[in-house]
């Protein structure tokens, strides 16, 4: 009894390391995908805007412009 209990935990061991593998490698090949579109899209972003500008320049919103009106008085 014992050598088959031994024998079917083996077994089940070494089925789950395989498919912990298969996931573990899944996980990172998303995270890959992930951080390459991350990338792609802050290079978007550092491009000139519209109006010739960088983006992490262009307008404010309302809450900036009311801080900044406030500021001033």
């Amino acid at each position: 009894m014992k050598l088959r209990s031994l024998a079917v935990f083996g077994v089940g061991y070494v089925l789950g390391a395989k498919a912990g593998r298969e996931r573990y490698v899944q996980i990172v090949e998303s995270v890959q995908r992930a951080s390459q579109r991350l990338d792609e899209a802050r290079r978007e972003r550092a491009k000139p805007g519209k109006r010739g500008k960088p983006a992490s320049r262009r307008e404010s919103n309302g809450l900036d412009s009311y801080l900044d009106e406030t500021s001033r008085n």
